[in-house]
């Protein structure tokens, strides 16, 4: 069950059937965020969101479809990464590296401030960690098609890199920025955390693992 009780008739939903499917995606993705796939129920999502389970049903038809709609309904930011990414005009250029990194972290970055974004953050970094995503397809169709060209553009950046540097560079690169959403852990190693700081820390990390790794 989810770890904070939703209000008893859950969130107003506009009458609108897009509206209604666009507040329960919004819902789904909180609560699969907190819950996992596994932990989260169709129930759990309807009371969320405020509506009937036979709504949820008529939308999306299963938990897997439900939970699929999710990231192919925020799959903009994905398309902003590649858009950002082919947008570099030489990646041998000097700064290059630094606009792949910046292509990479900035559009995951902007969730960060997006009190319903935030949660999307934290669910791609639970499908990531989770052992059973294999089983499903998000990570496979809507995620690797993107990582590929960000392997691709690193070889290109940084030449001569050891057989198999790219593919886990990007995977620890992208460990990096999903656990990033989470802001809880450093608030209880410092009393002043200046969350301000953390785009360009993050930034700069990567791009100096990447660089000197």
């Amino acid at each position: 069950m989810p770890t904070s009780e939703p209000s008893p008739q859950g969130p107003a939903v506009a009458a609108g059937p897009g509206e209604r499917r666009e507040a329960i995606l919004r819902a789904a993705e909180k609560i699969f965020a907190m819950e996992g796939y596994h932990g989260t129920t169709m129930r759990d999502i309807a009371a969320e969101a405020g509506v009937k389970l036979a709504l949820i049903v008529y939308h999306f038809g299963t938990k897997l479809a439900l939970y699929t709609a999710i990231f192919e309904s925020r799959q903009y930011v994905n398309l902003e990464r590649v858009v950002r990414l082919e947008a570099i005009e030489d990646l041998r250029a000097e700064n290059a590296l630094d606009q792949i990194v910046s292509a990479l972290v900035d559009p995951v970055l902007a969730l960060h401030t997006d009190p319903d974004g935030i949660w999307y953050a934290r669910l791609v970094l639970r499908e990531a960690a989770d052992p059973s995503s294999q089983d499903r397809p998000i990570l496979s169709t809507l995620f690797d098609p993107m990582a590929r060209q960000f392997i691709e553009a690193l070889r290109v950046a940084l030449p001569g890199k050891p057989r198999g540097f790219y593919h886990w560079a990007y995977l620890f690169s992208v460990g990096a920025l999903t656990q990033s959403s989470f802001d809880a852990r450093v608030r209880n190693l410092t009393d002043n955390p200046e969350l301000d700081s953390k785009a360009a820390v993050l930034r700069s990390y990567i791009t100096a693992a990447l660089r000197h790794g």
